[in-house]
């Protein structure tokens, strides 16, 4: 099984000592937990995507995620993928950004990402034209595009071939609490004859406390009512029960793996809050075991 740790930017008031404990993390799972990668997202402002959800703390800018790339690949060898929204940057320039941060930086794989208001026009290319300009345009040495797979959207078996047939190697899915989305969408490519990714790496998350469950909903993050309810029902035992409901999710989902060639499935670690080292790498010591 291999697993991505992600790993979010500092916000930029706080200094190098905010870049030397994202690394030091990154440093401490690594070592009792080899990873295969680093997944770093770009923080941007943007408005609520569920009403159940809430914001507490203000935005803040964070630091360029080609930046703690750099940093982390340089420190720990630790291989990292980059997000970038692409829809506000023109064409042009992002092909020109994206050979910048190979030649400066050394980073080769890339999240392309959309824009969060279907409603808005944006500047530059939607997902699928930004797929196919860097694979025909990009002058990148083993060059890895990945996307977002957002299992619950409707159509997402056609977007999700769409945008391998457009140069797409890999997906990593938003947020995960439950199974069955995603295994609709795996069954989907399972029945149609269309390209199928790579990889998918489905994005696993802990939380701690009620305010992290609240932070998720209003990342636009599926948890039904029953299992929100579950998840903090018990305030001490919200990590805890978000733990179990991981593996379960897990577990579901590695039933009909050993069936399926592509795409080969892989976890994205993301925690949320002040998830302990330990607790970050027991997990994933037990979803690897599973």
């Amino acid at each position: 099984m291999k697993t991505l740790l992600e790993a979010v930017p500092p916000e930029l008031h706080r200094g190098p000592a905010a870049v030397d404990a994202v690394v030091a993390h990154v440093a401490a799972v690594h070592a009792d937990f080899p990873l295969d990668g680093v997944n770093i997202p770009e923080i941007h402002e943007e408005p609520s995507r569920s009403s159940k959800g809430e914001r507490h703390k203000p935005f803040a800018p964070r630091m360029a995620p080609r930046e703690l790339a750099y940093v982390i690949q340089e420190q720990l060898g630790v291989p990292c993928m980059i997000n970038r929204v692409v829809v506000t940057t023109p064409a042009d320039q992002l092909v020109d950004w994206a050979n910048e941060t190979w030649e400066r930086y050394g980073i080769n794989q890339f999240v392309l990402v959309g824009g969060g208001l279907s409603n808005q026009a944006y500047v530059g290319p939607s997902v699928t034209q930004a797929n196919q300009l860097l694979r025909e345009h990009a002058a990148i040495d083993a060059l890895r595009i990945g996307n977002i797979c957002i299992p619950s959207r409707d159509g997402e078996v056609a977007r999700l071939q769409a945008k391998t047939d457009a140069g797409a190697d890999f997906f990593t899915t938003q947020i995960l609490y439950e199974a069955d989305d995603l295994q609709a969408v795996l069954t989907g490519l399972d029945e149609t004859s269309g390209p199928t990714p790579d990889d998918l790496w489905v994005a696993l998350c802990p939380a701690r406390t009620l305010r992290n469950i609240r932070f998720l909903l209003w990342l636009g993050v599926n948890i039904p009512d029953a299992l929100e309810a579950w998840l903090i029902e018990a305030p001490d035992e919200v990590l805890e029960r978000s733990l179990a409901q991981i593996k379960r999710v897990w577990q579901s989902l590695s039933q009909d793996r050993a069936a399926r060639i592509r795409p080969a499935l892989g976890i994205n670690l993301a925690p949320i809050g002040a998830i302990p080292t330990d607790v970050t790498v027991g997990l994933a010591k037990e979803l690897a075991a599973i």
